[in-house]
C-alpha cells in the first residue's frame, strides 16, 4: 500500500488531501481511502452561505448538555444513509445530499 499527500492551494481556499491505497500482496481487503479537509480560507469565503456536505459540518453542533457533538453522524449530517453521499463512479460529482442542498428535494428518512 501507499500514501500520498496532496495540497491544493487557490487564492480563496486551500485543501489538504491524504490518499491511501491498500497493498493487495499483504492485505486481504483491497481498498482506497481519501481524507480531505480545508486547511485555509479567506474571510470572504467563510462569510458565504455554505450548502451540502460542507454546509452540514460548517457550524458546531451541540448536544443537550452543551457539549460539542463530534462522533454522532446522525446528529451532525442531514442524511442517515451513506447512499445519500455516494457518487456513481470515480469521476461523478452528483449525489443526493449535494443535489438536495441546491434544490427543494426531500430528505431521506
Amino acid at each position: 500500500g501507499g500514501w500520498a499527500t496532496i495540497y491544493v492551494v487557490t487564492p480563496v481556499v486551500s485543501f489538504h488531501l491524504e490518499v491511501r491505497q491498500s497493498d493487495p500482496e499483504t492485505s486481504p481487503c483491497t481498498y482506497q481511502s481519501l481524507d480531505t479537509w480545508i486547511s485555509h480560507m479567506t474571510k470572504e469565503f467563510l462569510a458565504e452561505e455554505w450548502r451540502g456536505i460542507v454546509g452540514e459540518t460548517r457550524s458546531l453542533k451541540m448536544d443537550a448538555a452543551g457539549k460539542r457533538i463530534l462522533h454522532d453522524r446522525l446528529a451532525i449530517l442531514d442524511y442517515p444513509q451513506d447512499e445519500a453521499y455516494e457518487v456513481d463512479g470515480p469521476f461523478a460529482t452528483s449525489f443526493l445530499a449535494k443535489d438536495a442542498a441546491s434544490t427543494s428535494a426531500v430528505k431521506i428518512e
